[in-house]
């Protein structure tokens, strides 16, 4: 079920939020827990209830283990067992086919099986119950009960594309929902960021994609890109995914304060980093952190050295690329992250105070930093490395530079209409205050400023228009309503 979807919106969310206040309302804290629990797995088993036993055993084994560790009895045994099972469930349904068909073109084999099917967020939930295993190792999560970890790893603004949540951050506020107290301030500030999230999704995201998508669909058909055809493409994508991602971060934060909980935050304005190493602070930064707590500094982090400190970082971003998905275009992206954060690094060794004060320079440094992520966005969106390779010819005018021709060839650009829209949106990007900053007027939403909010006209003005533009577009286009792009993963 999609959070655009008009199942999700008219039907889902408006009985569920109901029945959750019902409860609150009426003394019934407990209850309403095991009812969001309960929804949450009816909102994964809507897209295949298959999966849905998959998840659950999931759950069961990673709590069970969890309780093992908390003991500290066979603490080492358990550890192991529990990391090993999700790696190897992981590994199963969204790494088997691309192993086999490397093995068969290394080998010359022609062995085949019926492809497996990747369950929806596996990638969020098992990430998710390895840092928990982990952190009850060392004796760093509270004892819960079940329910409280079944919507831990459930809760559904969260389940299918992240952020990836920590124990310690979620868990106390599931244990607290067991009072009857609802702030409606926080409700209100959420249904205000879901709307926002709604309408860079549907409004933008998805325009941007009928722009793009075309010609990374031609590149991979073996068609010639054109210099214009290829910065078309590569920027509508750049954006495309910055308003898909932050959408949904948006829309994820915004449902979890519509039930009371505080989702952390996932994305900050990354477009405006001035380094390679600031954007990996502000893009996906839950996946971020793990990789560096539960995988770059137990490989040795920094301390062994500048060659070692590379060598982990090559790995770390390594296996961040190969996270995203099967396929050689991610490792190929997280590689190039790699060297690109290896020379950023490096560069502070050398110059550590050159950036300071210098305008000219942090505009260079910003330059510099978005077309290395573009070059890198190439890599990511396309489905194979040659049509990555075209894409970047065309870019860099190994290609043709002439203009494309206005004969529908390549459907969606048919014009330089495209360019008065990246433009459009790159000054939103760059000059717009995130969808947190609208709300708290911060760089972030701190908690200890909830209470000196007040929601007056201006702000519910803002949301009734957003939330019923969107929701009239979703109804009149119901053909357009597309997956977020992290759905994938």
């Amino acid at each position: 079920m999609l959070f655009n979807s008009i199942e999700f919106l008219f039907f889902f969310l408006p009985i569920t939020l109901s029945i959750f206040l019902a409860l609150k309302n009426f003394g019934y804290g407990k209850s309403a827990m095991v009812f969001i629990g309960l929804a949450s797995l009816f909102f994964y088993g809507w897209w295949d209830i298959r999966y849905l036993a998959l998840l659950l055993t999931s759950v069961i084994l990673n709590y069970y283990i969890g309780r093992q560790l908390s003991k500290k009895h066979m603490a080492k045994f358990f550890l192991i067992l529990g990391i090993s099972g999700n790696i190897i469930c992981l590994a199963w349904f969204k790494y088997f086919n691309f192993f086999l068909d490397n093995l068969n073109y290394i080998l010359s084999y022609n062995v085949s099986v019926e492809a497996i099917i990747l369950p929806l967020g596996i990638s969020f939930f098992t990430f998710q119950q390895i840092a928990y295993l982990v952190d009850a190792y060392k004796g760093k999560t509270e004892e819960s009960n079940f329910i409280e970890y079944l919507v831990f790893v459930t809760f559904f603004p969260q389940l299918i594309a992240g952020p990836i949540v920590h124990h310690k951050t979620m868990m106390p506020q599931f244990h607290n929902h067991s009072v009857t107290n609802y702030n409606w301030t926080k409700s209100c500030i959420g249904l205000l960021l879901f709307s926002f999230g709604l309408f860079k999704k549907v409004m933008i995201a998805d325009t941007l994609a009928g722009y793009g998508s075309p010609i990374y669909s031609a590149a991979e058909l073996g068609n010639s890109i054109s210099f214009i055809e290829g910065w078309a493409a590569s920027l509508s994508y750049t954006l495309q995914l910055y308003f898909d991602f932050s959408g949904y971060s948006d829309m994820a934060i915004g449902l979890g304060l519509l039930f009371g909980i505080r989702i952390p935050n996932n994305f900050f304005s990354p477009y405006k980093a001035t380094n390679i190493i600031d954007f990996w602070k502000r893009w996906h930064i839950t996946l971020s952190t793990f990789l560096k707590d539960y995988l770059y500094i137990p490989l040795g982090g920094n301390r062994h050295g500048k060659s070692r400190r590379y060598i982990n970082l090559m790995i770390t971003m390594l296996l961040g690329g190969l996270w995203h998905g099967a396929n050689w275009t991610f490792v190929l992206w997280g590689a190039l992250h790699g060297i690109y954060l290896i020379i950023n690094h490096a560069w502070r060794k050398v110059f550590p105070s050159l950036l300071k004060g210098n305008v000219f320079v942090t505009i260079l440094s910003w330059f510099i930093t978005i077309i290395a992520v573009v070059v890198s966005w190439v890599i990511f969106r396309c489905e194979n490395i040659s049509a990555a390779f075209e894409i970047l010819s065309a870019m860099f005018g190994m290609n043709s530079l002439s203009f494309p021709k206005d004969d529908g060839s390549i459907g969606a650009l048919q014009s330089l209409d495209v360019f008065y829209i990246i433009a459009v949106c790159t000054l939103l990007v760059l000059f717009a205050p995130n969808g947190l900053q609208i709300i708290s007027a911060a760089e972030g939403m701190d908690e200890k400023k909830w209470h000196s909010f007040t929601l007056n006209k201006k702000w519910l003005t803002a949301t009734v228009i957003i939330l019923s533009v969107t929701l009239y577009f979703i109804v009149y286009h119901m053909n357009r309503i597309s997956e977020f792009i992290y759905f994938q993963f």
